[in-house]
C-alpha cells in the first residue's frame, strides 16, 4: 500500500476532529443509503446560513460520505463565473476519478475555441458610433439578458464604462452577432458562441447518464452558492426539473450551499424533492465537544473560545489552535487568529494579505512588497486555517478578515494606503494587458475581475476621489442587467464595509438593498434614481444616470415616469437629439402617436443643428423609429417604406428587419415577412422576437410544422416561456381549435399571471365557443390590470353590440376615451360609428372631428369620416347610397375587429 501523503494525513486528522452536525450528516447518509425511487429520497440539498457557520466544512463531510458510498463527485465553488466553466470543472474532477467526460470535453474545447475566434474577430468590426438608449431594445437586450454578451461583451464598450451609449450598445451587439454569421458558415457554431447552454447542456446530461450507469451515485456539490446562483440557479432548475436539455440520471444528487435561502420562484414547486437546511452556529455543547477533540480542557480557555466565537465554527477552530488563558482572554481578535507568538514577519504578511478580496501569488507580492519567493509566501498563507477557497481563488474568511482590516487601517494608515494603491495598480496593469478600455475580449471573467478589484482598492486608498468615479459607472451597470448591477453594487458595498468611509458604506448598503428588493427593470430604475437624486455625482454622470433611469422606466412600463425624466434630461443636456427621440418612443408606447411623430421631427432638427453631416447610424435610427411609429399607427405601407429606407442606411439590422416583417404581416404579406425574418435570424439566430414573428408568418402561410419549429427554438432560449405558450395558443385559435386554444392560453397565464394579452386571446376563444360570460370575465380581468388596454375595451364594446346592449356598448367607448386621456383617435372613430348607427349624427360628427384633430395625418380616419359624411348627407336628402369599394373606403367593421395595430391581431410580443 502506498504511503499516505502529508495532505492525506492532515485531511484525516481534521475529519476525525469534526464534531456536531450529526442531524445533517445522518440526513445525507440516509438519503444515499436508500434508492432514488424511494418516496422520501431527495435529489437536492439546499444549505444556507451566515458566513463562518460551517457550510463549506459540512459540504466537504457530505462529499466524504458520498465517496465512501462509491459516488462519483465534483465540488464547485465561486471561482467559476459561467455555466461552461462549471461544466469544465466537473469534467476535470470526474477525469481525476477515472470517469472522463470526453464528449463534453470535446464540445467545451470547441466552445472555447469559437468564442476566442469570434471575440478576436469582432475587434475589427466594433467601431464607435452614437445612438440612444432605445438600443437596449428587443434586439440587443435579448443578447444581454442571455448572459453571453454580459458585462462589457458588446464590442467597443468597456466594462462599466462611465458613459455607455445605448445605441452603441445595440449596434455593437447586433454587429457582433452579424460578424459571427459572416465568420462561421455553420449556424451551430454561431449558437455555440451566442447561446451555449442549449448546445452544451444536452451533452453534459448524456455524459452524466453514461457514467451514472457505472456508479451507485453521482453527487455534485456547489459551495459559496450565493455568488454563483445568478447564473447557475435557473440552469440547474431546468437541468433537473424540466426536459429542456434532456433527461438527468436518476442517481444524481445536488448540494447547493450558500448564504441565501433558495429562490422560491425557481424552487418553490419542488418542496417534496428538496431538503432545505438552515445551518445554525454550533451550540455551546457542540463547541465544547470540538474543544475536547482538540485537547483543550482549561475552563477559562474554553469560555474565551465560546465567547469569542459565538459558535461560528471558523472562529472556534481558529481560537482553539491558540489555547491559554492569558492569550485568549486579553488578546485582540487579530492576535487570536494569528497567535501572539507568531513570528513578526508571518504576522505582518498575514495582515498585509488581508487587504485583497482574493489571493494569488502576484497579489500577495503586491500586498506585502516582500522581496522573497512569492510562491512560498502564497503557499504559507493559503495553509492558514481561516483561508478558504480552492481552484485558484483562495480568500480570507470574512469574519477573520474584518478585524485584520480594521487593525491595519487604524494602526498603519500610510501602509494601508500604499498597499491598496499597489494592488490597484496591479489589477489595472492586468486590465490593460487584457485590452483595457479599448479591448474587445471583455467576456473574460478575469478581465472584469481586474476592473472591479482595481476600483475596490482605489476606494480603500482614497475614498473621497474614487467614490465619484465608481458611482459614475453605476448607470452603465444598471442598464446592462441584474448580474452586472449586483457586481458593481457589491464592490461598492465591500469597499464601504472595509475602508471606514461613511459615505461609501451608505452608498453600498443602499444600492444593495434596492437590488435585494427587486433586481428587475423597476428595481434598477430605483438604483439609477439613487444616483440621480443624491449628491456625489458630476453633471455628466448625473445626466447618464437620469438617461439610464428613463430607459429602465420605459422597460418597466412606467412611461409617465420616463417622460418626466426626459423633461429633466432636457434641462441637463439641452438640445440633445437622443433625448427627443427617446421621448418620442415613450410617447409611442403610451399610444400618443401624434406626439411621437412631433418629437421625432424635433430629434431630426436637433441632430441637424448639432452635426453638419449627421452620421448614417443616427439617421438610420431616426428613420427606423418613424417607421415603427407609422406601423403602430396602422399605416403599414408607409411603415414598410420608411423601414426600407432605414435598412438602406443600416443594411441587415435585425431589429429593423423584424419591424418591417411585422408590417408585412399586417398587410397580409407573410411571404415577404418570412424573407425579412430569415435575414434577421441569419444575422442573429437567437433573436427571440424574430422567431415568434416567423412562427406567426409560417402559420399564416399554412406551414404549421415550421411555425411550431420556430416556437420550439424560441422556447430553448428560455427568455419568456409564457410568450411562446401564448403563440402556440394563438395558432390553435387561428385554426379554429378553440377548446385547445382556451387550454393553451390558460397554460400561458399560469406561467405569467400578468400576461394580459393571453387573457385577451382566451376571451376570443371563449367567445368563439359561445361562452360570452367567460369571454367578458377575461376581458374585465385584463382591464383591471391595464385600464387603458384599448383593444380589450373595444372588444367588450363589440360583444355588447352583438348582444344589443347599446348603453353598455356606449359606456365602453366612453371608458376607452377616458382611459386613453383623449390622446388617441381610434376610440372617437369607433364611438362615432356606433353613434351614427343609432342615428346620433351630430355627436358622431363631433367624434370624427375630434379624431381628425388628434391624428390629422391618418388617412384611414379621414376616409371613414368622409364616407360617413357622404352617407349622412345622402340619407338626409332621402337618397339611397352604395358604399364605395373597400379599396377606396376601408371596411370599418373589419378595421375595428382585425387591425393588428389595435390589439390582439398583432402578436403576443406586442409588436
Amino acid at each position: 500500500m502506498p504511503r499516505p501523503s502529508l495532505q492525506d494525513l492532515i485531511r484525516r486528522r481534521r475529519q476525525g476532529a469534526f464534531v456536531g452536525r450529526e442531524r445533517e450528516l445522518d440526513l445525507f447518509a440516509r438519503n444515499l443509503d436508500g434508492a432514488p425511487s424511494d418516496p422520501t429520497h431527495r435529489f437536492l440539498f439546499h444549505v444556507h446560513g451566515v458566513g463562518g457557520v460551517g457550510k463549506s466544512t459540512l459540504v466537504r463531510q457530505w462529499e466524504r460520505l458520498a465517496v465512501g458510498r462509491g459516488a462519483l463527485t465534483a465540488y464547485v465553488d465561486d471561482s467559476v463565473h459561467s455555466v461552461p466553466e462549471v461544466m469544465a470543472v466537473v469534467a476535470e474532477q470526474f477525469a481525476r476519478q477515472g470517469r472522463p467526460l470526453k464528449a463534453l470535453e470535446k464540445r467545451l474545447e470547441a466552445h472555447r475555441r469559437r468564442v476566442h475566434e469570434a471575440l478576436a474577430a469582432s475587434g475589427a468590426d466594433a467601431g464607435g458610433g452614437d445612438g440612444d438608449a432605445e438600443g437596449a431594445s428587443a434586439v440587443s437586450s435579448a443578447v444581454v439578458r442571455a448572459g453571453l454578451v454580459g458585462v462589457g461583451m458588446v464590442p467597443g464598450v468597456g466594462a462599466f464604462a462611465p458613459v455607455v451609449d445605448g445605441e452603441r450598445l445595440a449596434r455593437g451587439a447586433d454587429r457582433f452577432a452579424a460578424s459571427l454569421s459572416a465568420r462561421f458558415r455553420d449556424q451551430d457554431d454561431v449558437r455555440l458562441v451566442l447561446d451555449p447552454l442549449p448546445a452544451l447542456s444536452p451533452v453534459l446530461l448524456a455524459e452524466l447518464g453514461r457514467v451514472a450507469e457505472e456508479v451507485p451515485w453521482t453527487a455534485l456539490f456547489f459551495d459559496t452558492y450565493e455568488n454563483t446562483a445568478p447564473f447557475l440557479d435557473a440552469w440547474l432548475r431546468d437541468l433537473t426539473t424540466t426536459d429542456r436539455y434532456g433527461q438527468a440520471p436518476g442517481n444524481l444528487v445536488l448540494t447547493l450551499a450558500g448564504r441565501n435561502r433558495p429562490d422560491r420562484s425557481l424552487w418553490g414547486g419542488q418542496t417534496d424533492l428538496i431538503a432545505h437546511l438552515a445551518l445554525e452556529p454550533l451550540t455551546e455543547n457542540e463547541t465544547g465537544r470540538l474543544l475536547d477533540a482538540r485537547g483543550i480542557h482549561d475552563e477559562g480557555a474554553r469560555r474565551a473560545v465560546w465567547e469569542g466565537s459565538a459558535g461560528l465554527p471558523v472562529l472556534v477552530t481558529t481560537l482553539a489552535d491558540h489555547p491559554g488563558d492569558t492569550v485568549l482572554a486579553g488578546a485582540t481578535a487579530v492576535d487570536r487568529f494569528l497567535g501572539r507568538d507568531a513570528p513578526p514577519e508571518q504576522r505582518e504578511a498575514a495582515l498585509a494579505c488581508a487587504l485583497p478580496r482574493t489571493l494569488d501569488e502576484d497579489v500577495c507580492a503586491a500586498a506585502t512588497e516582500e522581496p522573497g519567493d512569492p510562491a512560498a509566501l502564497f503557499a504559507t498563507l493559503t495553509a492558514l486555517p481561516f483561508v478558504a477557497g480552492r481552484e485558484g481563488a483562495p480568500r480570507y474568511h470574512d469574519v477573520v478578515r474584518a478585524p485584520m482590516l480594521h487593525l491595519r487601517r487604524t494602526t498603519a494608515p500610510a501602509r494601508w494606503r500604499a498597499a491598496h494603491l499597489r494592488l490597484a495598480a496591479l489589477h489595472e496593469r492586468r486590465y490593460e494587458e487584457m485590452g483595457g478600455a479599448g479591448g474587445r475580449d471583455e467576456a473574460d471573467p478575469a478581465r472584469l475581475h481586474a476592473r472591479l478589484e482595481a476600483a475596490y482598492h482605489r476606494l480603500c486608498a482614497h475614498p473621497a476621489t474614487a467614490l465619484p468615479e465608481l458611482l459614475a459607472e453605476g448607470a452603465a451597470a444598471a442598464r446592462l442587467g441584474a448580474a452586472p448591477a449586483r457586481r458593481w453594487a457589491r464592490t461598492l458595498a465591500d469597499a464601504g464595509r472595509d475602508n471606514g468611509d461613511a459615505a461609501t458604506r451608505g452608498w453600498g448598503a443602499d444600492c444593495l438593498a434596492v437590488l435585494d428588493e427587486d433586481n428587475g427593470p423597476k428595481g434598477r430604475a430605483r438604483l439609477a434614481g439613487l444616483l440621480v437624486d443624491r449628491p456625489g455625482l458630476g453633471e455628466q454622470a448625473r445626466a447618464e444616470a437620469l438617461h439610464a433611469r428613463a430607459a429602465l422606466h420605459r422597460e418597466a412600463g412606467a412611461l409617465a415616469k420616463a417622460l418626466a425624466d426626459y423633461d429633466r434630461l432636457d434641462a441637463l443636456r439641452p438640445g440633445d437629439w437622443r433625448t427627443a427621440m427617446e421621448r418620442a418612443v415613450a410617447h409611442r408606447q403610451t399610444g400618443a402617436y401624434a406626439a411621437a411623430l412631433a418629437h421625432l421631427d424635433e430629434a431630426e432638427a436637433r441632430l441637424a443643428a448639432t452635426e453638419a453631416e449627421p452620421d448614417t447610424p443616427s439617421l438610420a435610427r431616426l428613420t427606423r423609429e418613424r417607421g415603427e411609429t407609422r406601423r403602430h399607427l396602422g399605416q403599414f405601407e408607409e411603415a414598410v417604406t420608411l423601414l426600407g429606407q432605414a435598412l438602406d442606411l443600416g443594411p441587415g439590422d435585425p431589429g429593423t428587419l423584424v419591424s418591417r416583417a411585422s408590417a408585412h404581416l399586417s398587410l397580409g404579406r407573410p411571404e415577404l415577412a418570412v424573407d425579412d425574418l430569415d435575414q434577421a435570424l441569419g444575422a442573429r439566430p437567437d433573436h427571440f422576437w424574430a422567431l415568434l414573428k416567423r412562427a406567426r408568418a409560417h402559420d399564416s402561410l399554412g406551414d404549421r410544422e415550421a411555425a411550431l419549429a420556430d416556437l420550439a427554438r424560441a422556447a430553448e432560449l428560455a427568455q419568456d416561456p409564457a410568450l411562446v405558450i401564448g403563440e402556440r395558443a394563438e395558432i390553435h385559435r387561428r385554426a379554429g381549435e378553440h377548446t385547445a386554444a382556451v387550454a393553451a392560453f390558460g397554460e400561458a397565464i399560469a406561467a405569467d399571471p400578468g400576461y394580459l394579452w393571453a387573457y385577451g386571446g382566451r376571451a376570443m376563444a371563449h367567445h368563439a365557443l359561445g361562452d360570452t360570460t367567460a369571454a367578458v370575465a377575461d376581458l374585465r380581468h385584463a382591464l383591471s390590470g391595464k385600464p387603458d388596454y384599448l383593444w380589450a375595451r373595444l372588444r367588450l364594446a363589440e360583444i355588447h353590440h352583438e348582444q344589443g346592449a347599446c348603453e353598455a356598448e356606449f359606456a365602453e367607448y366612453d371608458e376607452a376615451v377616458a382611459a386613453t386621456g383623449g390622446r388617441l383617435a381610434r376610440p372617437y372613430v369607433l364611438r362615432a360609428q356606433a353613434r351614427a348607427a343609432h342615428g346620433e349624427h351630430q355627436p358622431a360628427l363631433q367624434d370624427f372631428d375630434q379624431a381628425l384633430r388628434i391624428e390629422p395625418g391618418d388617412e384611414r380616419v379621414r376616409e371613414l369620416a368622409e364616407e360617413w359624411a357622404r352617407t349622412h348627407v345622402a340619407a338626409s336628402a332621402g337618397e339611397t347610397t352604395t358604399p364605395e369599394p373597400a379599396a377606396e373606403a376601408p371596411d370599418a367593421t373589419s378595421w375595428r375587429r382585425s387591425d393588428s395595430s389595435w390589439g390582439h391581431g398583432g402578436t403576443s410580443a406586442g409588436w
